[in-house]
């Protein structure tokens, strides 16, 4: 399993505005898409997003895993 993508058309039914969508597509871009480990995305996601509920949310969320996140996986299935 990895990462493909958020779930954008759940998101819009739940009420989320697209500028709020795109918000997060921007993070999860960060941590999953670029070559970062988790403490420097995280770093670049505080430094370089306007603080915001949703961005918040998903460092909090991430910070206080105590199993991590999932990167991805480049096996074979």
């Amino acid at each position: 399993m990895s990462y493909v993508g958020i779930n954008s058309v759940g998101l819009r039914r739940r009420g989320f505005a697209t500028e709020k969508i795109r918000e997060i597509q921007d993070i999860y871009r960060i941590l999953y898409q670029k070559n970062y480990n988790t403490t420097q995305a995280l770093g670049i996601i505080e430094a370089e997003m306007e603080a915001t509920p949703e961005r918040d949310e998903i460092i909090d969320f991430i910070r206080n895993s105590s199993r991590g996140i999932m990167k991805g996986y480049s096996g074979n299935y």
